[in-house]
């Protein structure tokens, strides 16, 4: 079990419907029912979870209409999101926390059996995972908070969530950087008037004029990282069908495979994150700034790694949270701790992940699982994960306006005339 973490760093009306056929975004790949929203209860610094099998809450069910399974999880999903019980007393029929099925694409049907069952079950392992804390103590949480339910959310948090579940119905870049995606089905909808003011919601966009073409090749790179995710997939399809491998040695090559999807999946978030890193100017407060976006590796789900792996997100994000909560106490009374990010890499699954660091039982929030390896998802994918590390390094930026006593750093010139 590795995890580990980065630099780091630590913001329209909706356009018209996408019209072009299979490649919508897809915020939950490959699994049979969609997590959104608050997914655990109150994380605390120490996590204390009860290691105990959770398959009494959760029950496989048809669905009639289309034949696609979904997930009960034994507990209420109309907490998935803050303007639930808007939509409810609007009269208007909301589905809790199935989200919507779209139909895989063709291409996929050439994936093995046993890729499409694994891509299921680590989808909702994960989300079990994170939530495993304590279901009992979780309903009477619940039923205790009432009105306080609007509370387990800022709005950073909310913002991102419906931006990340509604990718094709905002404006996400700027029309002068269509030009660095020719030939990748992207909507004109999608491309917005580039102004020189900062945006008010996640938006993916430069601050530095002369960083702009490197944050449009950041962003091709997270597209272009999908063809070798679905190469390594493909090669471990492969393994997985051939007979003449010994059990042993498969396991081996199955295991390196993963470890090499979380190896270019890490280099590609790295680089974005330098890129947001430069282009905000971050660097040169050195050391006077804590990390707002951590990176984890996951390295396995087995039964008996998930209690551990559970404990290893749970642990970095609160103990990361602790520290901003300590660090904004040494500076204006009057400035929040800022909302963190988190991104938990599992195979060829990322996860985004956000935490209030301003209340320490604040509950760890999923706004989006992206499978990387699947096709036609590649630019709605790469778009999830910039218009995050951009709302991260805006929210970051605003902290940083908001500390008087935050000051860059001076270099001390060298005498050396030749350095």
């Amino acid at each position: 079990m590795s995890a580990s973490d980065t630099w780091y760093l630590s913001g329209s009306p909706q356009s018209k419907a996408l019209g072009i056929s299979g490649t919508s975004p897809n915020p939950n790949p490959g699994a049979k029912g969609v997590l959104r929203g608050r997914v655990t209860k109150p994380t605390h610094p120490r996590v204390t979870p009860r290691i105990e099998k959770f398959k009494n809450h959760i029950q496989s069910s048809e669905d009639s209409d289309n034949g696609v399974k979904s997930v009960n999880l034994g507990f209420p999903l109309d907490l998935a999101t803050p303007d639930t019980r808007e939509r409810e007393s609007d009269g208007e029929e909301y589905d809790h926390g199935q989200g919507e099925r779209e139909e895989e694409d063709d291409d996929d049907k050439s994936d093995s059996e046993d890729g499409n069952q694994e891509d299921s079950t680590i989808g909702t392992r994960l989300a079990m995972m994170i939530h495993r804390a304590t279901y009992e103590n979780d309903i009477e949480d619940d039923a205790d908070s009432g009105s306080d339910l609007n509370r387990a959310w800022r709005w950073e948090q909310v913002y991102l969530n419906k931006i990340l579940n509604a990718r094709n119905q905002f404006t996400l870049m700027p029309s002068t950087w269509r030009m660095h995606f020719r030939g990748i089905p992207l909507p004109d909808s999608l491309f917005y008037i580039k102004t020189k003011s900062k945006s008010i919601r996640p938006k993916i966009y430069a601050r530095t004029d002369r960083l702009e073409y490197r944050g449009a090749l950041a962003l091709r790179k997270l597209m272009d990282v999908h063809a070798r995710i679905q190469d390594i997939r493909d090669d471990e399809a492969a393994v997985k069908d051939n007979d003449e491998v010994d059990r042993a040695e498969k396991k081996a090559l199955i295991k390196n495979m993963s470890i090499d999807m979380a190896k270019q999946l890490r280099r590609a978030l790295e680089q974005s994150l330098d890129w947001a890193k430069q282009d905000g100017g971050i660097e040169k407060y050195g050391g006077q700034l804590l990390p707002n976006v951590r990176v984890m590796e996951l390295e396995s789900t087995t039964a008996t790694d998930e209690p551990e792996s559970e404990v290893r997100i749970q642990t970095e994000m609160c103990s990361l949270a602790e520290e901003w909560r300590t660090h904004a106490s040494n500076g204006c009374p009057s400035v929040q701790s800022p909302v963190i990010f988190g991104f938990v890499i599992m195979k060829h699954i990322i996860t985004i992940v956000t935490l209030d660091t301003l209340d320490p039982c604040a509950a760890i929030h999923v706004p989006c699982r992206l499978h990387m390896a699947e096709r036609n998802q590649h630019q709605w994918n790469a778009l999830a994960i910039l218009v995050t590390i951009c709302w991260a390094r805006d929210m970051l930026l605003d902290y940083i306006d908001a500390q008087p006593d935050l000051q860059p750093e001076v270099k001390a010139e060298s005498s050396d005339p030749d350095a």
